[in-house]
């Protein structure tokens, strides 16, 4: 995902050719969000369904719905069936470690470039940190960076079809970005983002580093782009459309993904720790969260076994459906046990999902010794490896 979570409070006031978007809706609003046809309604972005066939099902991300909607993907497929290549572009803003609900923004950018044998550019926005002030010094972020590129890269990505860089290291994205200035207004940045005018002169300018970052393969590689995001961050994707159409570059296309449900119920935040959980968290502290998490249950297991529970707000059954069982006759089995009272959450679904993710980790931790041999191939510049610990 281009990563710009750390913008939370926006007020969305932004115009596109033809199409008025004057909805003052904040991010973190449409985060929580579920009523997903009214906002694509309001955002004048389309539903899946009517290119699914063109993409296939093979994958769970399509076939249940967990990417959901797309703006543009369609011109995307009509390369792919005239044996043209486009590229994918996902940023990160350097932080502290990935938890499960980055898994499955990565795991699709994996999927999509196995499927089309597509190039993956990731920058790492530390410039995004250092001027929305989450940092004192670009330094600070530099280590966070080549950690969360090993975290990444060990979810399954060969260093030949990935291309990542660190923002500020790059001049390219920094001239890129200057010529894109000209083609955004202050105002237009400042309603769109909800700006005071009182954030430092570097927050304007993040959003033409922003469009850098995303027309950046177009530009330089003639190669249109394709950006998986939640909806929470698609005001990014309009500004850099805009930009685009000024500049008669290809519009960048979008798919929008619905994020795994946090284990008290609401969103899940990596500044919340009991929300998620981490790639790096220990076994016992995994358990516990597990074992914690909000689910559909009964209060008791008699009335459990009596009334059945409920999937549709068990926050287990979610991490389930969207991530964790590939099968559908096995989750359909584990819906019915689970509606029919057969299957008790902290006997049965908590115990499963807690060996679910430690295998995983175990195995995600192996492809992480592989990725740290090869991690300057991952990256378009030089990088430090002594900083890995």
């Amino acid at each position: 995902m281009v990563h710009f979570h750390i913008i939370k409070l926006l007020i969305i006031v932004f115009y596109l050719k033809g199409v008025a978007m004057n909805q003052n809706i904040e991010s973190h609003v449409i985060e929580k969000r579920e009523d997903y046809e009214k906002i694509l309604s309001e955002f004048g972005i389309s539903k899946i369904d009517k290119i699914l066939p063109r993409i296939g099902t093979d994958n769970l991300f399509f076939r249940r719905g967990v990417v959901f909607a797309h703006r543009d993907f369609g011109k995307i497929l009509d390369r792919v069936e005239q044996k043209k290549s486009f590229a994918i572009i996902s940023g990160r803003g350097p932080s502290n470690d990935l938890h499960f609900g980055h898994l499955i923004l990565y795991d699709l950018i994996r999927h999509l470039q196995d499927k089309y044998e597509c190039k993956y550019f990731l920058p790492f926005s530390d410039d995004e940190k250092y001027v929305f002030r989450k940092v004192n010094s670009l330094e600070e972020t530099y280590k966070l960076a080549i950690q969360n590129a090993i975290d990444i890269f060990a979810i399954g990505f060969k260093p030949e079809n990935v291309s990542a860089y660190i923002s500020s290291m790059t001049p390219r994205i920094h001239y890129l970005a200057l010529t894109f200035s000209i083609n955004q207004t202050f105002n237009a940045v400042r309603a769109a983002l909800g700006l005071s005018g009182e954030e430092n002169t570097g927050v304007i300018n993040y959003t033409n580093i922003q469009a850098a970052h995303i027309l950046h393969p177009t530009t330089d590689y003639d190669l249109p782009v394709v950006v998986p995001i939640g909806l929470d961050q698609d005001v990014f994707i309009r500004l850099t459309r805009d930009v685009a159409r000024k500049r008669k570059i290809i519009l960048p296309a979008s798919l929008y993904i619905k994020y795994l449900k946090g284990l008290t119920g609401g969103p899940m935040s990596s500044s919340v720790e009991e929300t998620c959980v981490f790639l790096r968290d220990e076994p016992k502290t995994i358990k516990k969260k597990i074992m914690n998490a909000l689910t559909g249950g009964r209060t008791t297991i008699k009335e459990q076994r009596e009334l059945g529970a409920n999937p549709e707000i068990c926050t287990v059954f979610d991490w389930f459906s969207k991530y964790f069982v590939e099968d559908d006759d096995e989750l359909d089995k584990i819906e019915a046990g689970c509606r029919g009272g057969d299957l008790i959450c902290g006997q049965d679904c908590k115990p499963n999902l807690i060996e679910m993710i430690l295998k995983y980790q175990e195995e995600y931790n192996r492809r992480k010794e592989e990725v740290i041999k090869n991690l300057d191939r991952y990256f378009e510049h030089e990088i430090d490896l002594s900083v890995i610990e």
